[in-house]
């Protein structure tokens, strides 16, 4: 009876430590080989949903909007977690990150752009849009200014 309960005890412990290796790999997740728009990284595992996605290039210009809809299994911390460690690679600067019952919201600037990339948890996955569109303001590109 005795070596019953310690089995049992061994058995939660590896469990316990199966379960924290698996949050730790999920918060390092890798980036996509190929991603749909080279200078923003997108999580391997996350896949773009064509008929909830578009992108429009402006010829002759440095113009682009893009919104992109992808769904995924890892949690939303995680997916946040890769675009926050991620995003500075591309020269995209962190302005704000937000965080609500209603998802994760992080919003980049770089150059004249402005990203913002939502993260939602959906029925069985996670969502995620990311949005590029040009920065409202040429102010909106630097910092602001400190109070006085």
């Amino acid at each position: 009876m005795h070596n019953i309960h310690i089995i049992g005890l061994c058995g939660v412990v590896l469990a316990v430590g199966l379960a924290g290796c698996s949050q730790n790999s999920a918060s390092l997740l890798p980036p996509t080989p190929n991603p749909p728009v080279a200078d923003i990284p997108i999580p391997q595992g996350m896949h773009i949903d064509l008929s909830r996605s578009q992108s429009t290039y402006a010829p002759g210009s440095n113009i682009r909007l893009v919104n992109e809809f992808y769904t995924g299994s890892d949690p939303r911390l995680s997916v946040a977690r890769f675009f926050l460690h991620n995003m500075p690679a591309y020269k995209w600067k962190l302005r704000e990150e937000r965080q609500g019952p209603g998802g994760i919201s992080l919003d980049f600037l770089k150059n004249q752009e402005e990203c913002v990339i939502t993260i939602k948890r959906g029925w069985f996955n996670t969502h995620c849009y990311v949005s590029v569109t040009p920065a409202l303001s040429p102010s909106a590109t630097t910092a602001p200014a400190a109070k006085r």
